[in-house]
């Protein structure tokens, strides 16, 4: 049986859940669905994307306050053979106070408070009312699922599922073989600047790297976010200026990660960390800390992983994957096993059984 599906999410710009909603719906109107997204704020970042792909984006909720969008949800939302999914805080509770109990799913992204800048009570009792509204839950991570428990944000009984992000082509974007050394070695991430990526401990081992009388180690740092002047001051202070570059976003990230010797996350939790996988794709070693859920994407024997927040540790690991070749092989191989545990297509068969139950029960 067809049906419709509605996503109500709160952006769709540049971030790893909104890119990740743009995955999922595509694959999902490529099986025959009717797919229509609503957002709730900011730039339509992602818009030209969804509609090249056939996926409507009502654009009448943008940047209203939230009691006209909750009137307008109500007034606009059928129930019959619709799925309405929500992403997101806000979208979440906009759907838990717009509709009938029990008549919607959410999709939690990260391993963070509900309401993350409010009192701890204040943003589990959210949290909760949101999640006991809803028909089910999705947990994007074990890590995601754990936080939620062991935080109280979620409750013992909630029906909560774990379905992990996937991407489209799992398979290696082809490029050259190992590297070799002979120029600045080009170091990148991408990442919001915000306290959780913790960006001072890759600009600590930038400046560890560059210490040495070695090749010089260069770093592009894609994202925005409202440390950015705080940031640029540390990089000042480091002394290493000339060797960090920012960009503010970049449409096509996929070319940015092929300009790379080794891609970083420093971050101190990650719901599932996206950019893994892109990286992974394009051929390109990843380093990260092993915490959180990035274990599960990078796997456990990732040889990438950093067990330790000390910036000279985090320099040794990129020294290690630049230039031993046995580390670097292994890693190459380790990642292309690693993508084709996350296609998009199982990502979306598990969405789609989630939803037939959804249906089944409103009947």
């Amino acid at each position: 049986m067809k049906y419709k599906i509605l996503h109500v999410i709160t952006t769709i710009d540049l971030g790893g859940a909104e890119k990740q909603l743009l995955t999922l719906a595509t694959c999902q109107r490529e099986q025959g669905y009717e797919v229509e997204v609503i957002f709730l704020k900011d730039k339509p970042l992602l818009l030209q994307e969804f509609l090249e792909v056939g996926i409507r984006v009502d654009l009448s909720f943008v940047n209203f306050g939230f009691f006209r969008q909750i009137r307008n949800l109500k007034a606009r939302v059928p129930t019959e053979n619709l799925v309405i999914h929500a992403h997101l805080p806000r979208a979440e509770l906009l759907c838990a106070l717009s509709l009938e109990p029990k008549t919607f799913i959410v999709t939690r992204h990260n391993s963070e408070a509900f309401f993350p800048k409010g009192p701890a009570i204040l943003s589990k009792l959210l949290s909760r009312f949101v999640l006991n509204r809803s028909f089910a839950s999705i947990s994007i991570s074990k890590a995601v699922a754990n936080y939620l428990k062991t935080s109280g944000e979620m409750g013992d009984t909630q029906n909560n599922h774990v379905i992990y992000y996937g991407i489209k082509d799992t398979s290696v974007s082809p490029r050259s073989d190992l590297r070799v050394v002979s120029g600045p070695i080009q170091v990148g991430t991408v990442s919001r600047l915000v306290p959780q990526k913790n960006l001072p401990l890759l600009l600590g081992a930038l400046k560890e790297l560059n210490s040495q009388e070695s090749l010089e180690f260069n770093l592009t740092i894609v994202g925005s976010g409202p440390l950015r002047a705080e940031l640029q001051s540390l990089v000042v202070d480091l002394g290493i200026e000339e060797m960090v570059t920012w960009k503010e976003h970049l449409q096509e990230v996929l070319p940015f990660y092929r300009s790379l010797d080794v891609f970083v996350l420093p971050s101190d939790y990650e719901g599932f960390g996206l950019v893994l996988l892109e990286a992974m794709s394009q051929g390109v070693p990843v380093i990260a800390r092993r915490i959180s859920a990035i274990p599960e994407v990078m796997g456990e024997l990732h040889p990438g992983l950093v067990d330790s927040i000390n910036p000279v540790d985090l320099a040794l690991k990129i020294q290690t994957l630049v230039f031993d070749k046995d580390t670097l092989r292994v890693c190459m191989k380790y990642q292309a096993q690693r993508l084709e545990e996350f296609p998009i297509k199982k990502s979306q068969r598990e969405h789609e059984r989630l939803y037939s139950s959804l249906l089944n029960q409103s009947k």
